[in-house]
Parts: C-alpha cells; sequence; structure tokens
C-alpha cells in the first residue's frame, strides 16, 4: 500500500488547523487585553477595533463552552474495549502489517501511528513504521504523524551521502530528521509559533513520544529511533529483542540533564517526574520544559533527540517486528507480549485478531466500573512480517528453473504471511486437508512448494504452489 500524494494542498496545510486555531486565540485574547489596558490608560484605539475584538474574543470564547458541552454530551464509557484495525502490504506483499488501537480507561484516544513507503527519489527500497503516543491531547501525535515521512524524506535529500550505505543513511536521517520535526512544531505554520514563546505556546503542555522503524530491505536492517517510552523489538522464535530503551526521567543520562537545565526530578506515587509533572524525559512538544534561553535543544529538560539502533532482521517466519505505545508495557514486559504473540501466530491466527486479543489482554480489568491493576492508558500496536531471506522474485525464477508447464496454469508466487486455501489434493491424507485455510510461512522443503501453516496443526505442511489457492484479504 503505498502513499497519498504528499504535495496537495490540502495534505500540507489542514494537519496544521488545530495548531493555527490554538494561535488565533491566543492572539485575539492578547490583542483584547492590550486594549483594554490601551482603553484605561491613553484612550487612543479606535472604539470599532475594541468592538471587533470583544465580539472575537466572546466568539472563541463560546466555541469552548459548546466544545466542553459536546463533549460531556458524548462522554464514552470506560473501559473502551472496541478496537480499531488497519492493515496493508508493501513491496509486492512481501511485507505485511497490521496496526490496532484501543481507547481503553482513558477519555480520549490520543495515540496515531505511521506506516508507509519512502519516495523512490529518497531511498532505494525502505519503510517506515512508527508509534507516536500523545499526552496533554492528541495535536502533537497527530500532526507529527503526517508530517515524519516528509520530514525524513527532506532530510536525505540534504545528505550527501555517496559513501554511506542505505542503512547508515537511514540511521542518520532518523537522528537529524526527529529533533529536525520538533522544531517544525515549534515554529508552526509560517513559522508563528514563535510569536508565542514559553507557556502561550500551544504546544507548551501537549506532546508527543515517537519511536520509528525504518525497514532497509537492501541491506536487511531495522533501524530504530526512540524519543520518549514507546517500545520496538523484535520476536525472533519467540523470544523478545528489545530495539529501544525508554526514555525516564530517573534514568542517571537523563536525571543529569534535567538538573543541568534547571529542572527537578520528583517521585510522585510510582512514576518519577520532570518538575513533578512529565514522566518522560523525552518528546516532541511539551516546549514549556524547552524554554531555558541560554541552552541547546539538546540540554534542554526535555528533548526530541533519539537513541538510533540497527538490527540485522532475518524475516518471517524466524521473526516479526513489533512497534507499541507504553500503555501495554503498564503491566507486560517485552517477552510477556512476544508470549502472547508468537503462539498465536504459529497457530496460523491471523494477525487481525492477535493484535486484538494482546491489546484486550494489556488492558486493566474492571470492578465496579473501576480498574483494579495496571493498564489504564490508551493502547496501539503495529505488527510487521518483514520478508523472508528469498525475496518473491527469486521465489518465482527457483519455480520456473524446471521449465514451463506445459498446458498447466502456472502456479502463484506466494508470500510469507499470505493466507490460502488448500486444494485439489488427491491421496487419502490429502483430501482431509482440501478446503482447509491456512498461512503461508516460507518456502518449502524444495523447489514449487511452501511451509503451510494450517490450524490445529503441530507442524507445518509442505504444499505444492498448485495446491493453494491465495485468498484476497477483504
Amino acid at each position: 500500500m503505498g502513499q497519498p500524494d504528499r504535495k496537495s494542498f490540502w495534505s500540507l496545510s489542514w494537519p496544521w488547523a488545530p495548531f493555527l486555531m490554538a494561535c488565533v486565540s491566543r492572539a485575539v485574547f492578547s490583542l483584547y487585553i492590550v486594549l483594554l489596558i490601551e482603553d484605561k490608560v491613553i484612550g487612543l484605539a479606535p472604539v470599532l477595533l475594541r468592538s471587533i475584538c470583544f465580539y472575537a474574543v466572546a466568539a472563541v470564547f463560546a466555541t469552548w463552552i459548546l466544545r466542553q458541552v459536546s463533549s460531556l454530551c458524548n462522554v464514552q464509557p470506560t473501559p473502551d474495549l472496541r478496537v480499531y484495525v488497519e492493515s496493508g502490504s508493501f513491496r509486492d506483499n512481501s511485507v505485511s502489517w497490521v496496526s490496532a488501537e484501543m481507547r481503553g480507561w482513558r477519555e480520549n484516544m490520543e495515540d496515531a501511528h505511521v506506516a508507509a513507503d519512502f519516495c523512490k527519489d529518497a531511498f532505494e527500497d525502505a519503510l517506515l513504521f512508527a508509534v507516536l503516543d500523545g499526552h496533554g491531547g492528541s495535536d502533537v501525535s497527530t500532526l507529527a504523524s503526517k508530517l515524519l515521512t516528509r520530514e525524513m524524506e527532506a532530510c536525505r535529500r540534504r545528505l550527501h551521502t555517496s559513501k554511506m550505505s542505505q542503512a547508515e543513511v537511514l540511521a542518520e536521517v532518523v537522528r537529524q530528521s526527529l529533533p529536525r520535526l520538533d522544531e517544525k512544531l515549534r515554529s508552526g505554520s509560517w513559522g508563528i509559533g514563535w510569536l508565542f514563546p514559553g507557556v502561550l505556546h500551544p504546544f507548551a503542555a501537549c506532546g508527543s513520544t515517537c519511536v520509528t522503524a525504518a525497514v532497509d530491505l537492501v541491506g536487511r536492517e531495522v533501524i530504530v529511533g526512540n524519543v520518549g517510552d514507546s517500545r520496538a523489538l523484535l520476536i525472533r522464535d519467540g523470544k523478545a529483542i528489545a530495539l529501544s530503551e525508554d526514555h525516564k526521567p530517573e534514568n542517571p543520562i537523563e536525571r543529569n540533564r534535567i538538573r543541568a537545565a534547571g529542572g527537578q526530578v520528583i517521585k510522585i506515587g510510582p512514576c518519577h517526574r520532570v518538575d513533578g509533572n512529565l514522566n518522560l524525559s523525552r518528546a516532541f512538544g511539551d516546549f514549556n520544559y524547552k524554554s531555558t534561553a541560554h541552552l541547546p535543544a539538546e540540554k534542554q529538560k526535555v528533548i526530541a533527540y533519539p537513541d538510533v539502533t540497527r538490527t540485522a532482521f532475518r524475516g518471517w517466519p524466524q521473526e516479526l517486528l513489533v512497534l507499541a505505545c507504553d500503555g501495554l508495557f503498564e503491566r507486560c514486559s517485552n517477552q510477556d507480549i512476544a508470549n502472547l504473540i508468537w503462539p498465536r501466530l504459529k497457530n496460523a491466527m491471523p494477525l487481525e485478531q492477535i493484535a486484538t486479543e494482546v491489546l484486550h489482554a494489556c488492558c486493566a480489568r474492571s470492578s465496579r466500573g473501576r480498574p483494579i491493576e495496571e493498564g489504564t492508558d490508551n493502547e496501539t500496536i503495529i505488527l510487521i512480517r518483514l520478508p523472508d531471506s528469498r525475496a518473491p522474485e527469486e521465489a518465482g525464477a527457483a519455480n520456473s528453473a524446471d521449465g514451463p508447464s506445459h498446458e498447466a496454469q502456472e502456479p502463484p508466487l506466494l508470500a510469507p504471511g499470505q493466507r490460502v486455501r488448500v486444494q485439489n489434493l488427491a491421496s487419502e491424507a490429502g483430501q482431509k486437508l482440501n478446503g482447509l485455510e491456512g498461512t503461508v510461512e516460507g518456502a518449502g522443503s524444495c523447489d514449487g512448494r511452501y511451509s503451510v501453516r494450517l490450524p490445529g496443526a503441530t507442524s507445518t505442511k509442505s504444499l505444492k504452489a498448485e495446491n493453494l489457492t491465495p485468498i484476497q484479504a477483504c
């Protein structure tokens, strides 16, 4: 699944709408206060200007009241266990992914996610996945998710990397583009964000984590950049391999930077918080914590500079790439998540169902309408099946090595993760399998065969491609 046209007017403009409205509101209120003071001291401002400002402030205030009333009238019960699933594929279906999100115990959903392919003039063969966990509202997470891919492509075009591999370029792009995106969020559309410093900025108390996974399909590496406490991991043969580390205020490096910037790390309940408020130390937005004038951006109390890791991947069926927000890790470790996912995956459960069951398993149980355990945050997860070491075109070459199949129809090329239906098996044992649906896990024991996981089976079946019919996703 490709990306929409990033250069259309609306795709460039509409994500900034909440930011612009917040700026207009602040500007109107500020101007009205100035005119009130001017009227008491000098009184030279035209009456018409004061009237226009008064009605503008009244309109903004009325809009705010209507929003509050509307939100009260549309309060949804908690926990909200409805899971919203999105899925897609890239690279001729050799890479398939599923994202799932659930509001859970929170009043509003503040998470966002990204699943995109890069423009070919930026990267030869690479994909981008990201999970953004908003706090203080969804404005920053939503806006950053719309700008992330475009910012990384722009950063790539600025780099001179003739002697670097694509994985090295991706790592440098991730390292540079995330703080650049944070600066773009601060400056805002047309740079008007600089007119609202400190607590006046629309994103002064609103922010978002961001964990990105750039997949280099040429060098077969996953490049992860992490800002905050969302996580990326590879599940390899059932074992969780961490690709990121949380940025928490109590971590020694984070604590030292916060104190050097004049802040404090205060423990409130189970959490350590920056100045007793924010329980993470790196994030987009949160510009109230990035306003120490004499310090550069990388030395503020809260920063948007990522840790970057590079990890070689083997691909499906040995591995699954997972990105998730911290809502899943309130009560589950990385290995707990792997233990939830891997057995279901090996039993040929669809990714959509796996993601749904994982979110439900990580949500706090309730008693009399209240949570009785940890797991009360929004939850978002992305499951990504990466291609195995033999690319689809190579598998096709192997299938045709013995020459044409005369009058028979050429069997389909199947990618790992493809859902298939068994057909036309003639043996007595094989006839019992006809009609069953399963999942392709990779190449079979010899050319022209695929290893297929069928429901209820303890091991995979090696079946000919001509006996498998691809099932198109709805």
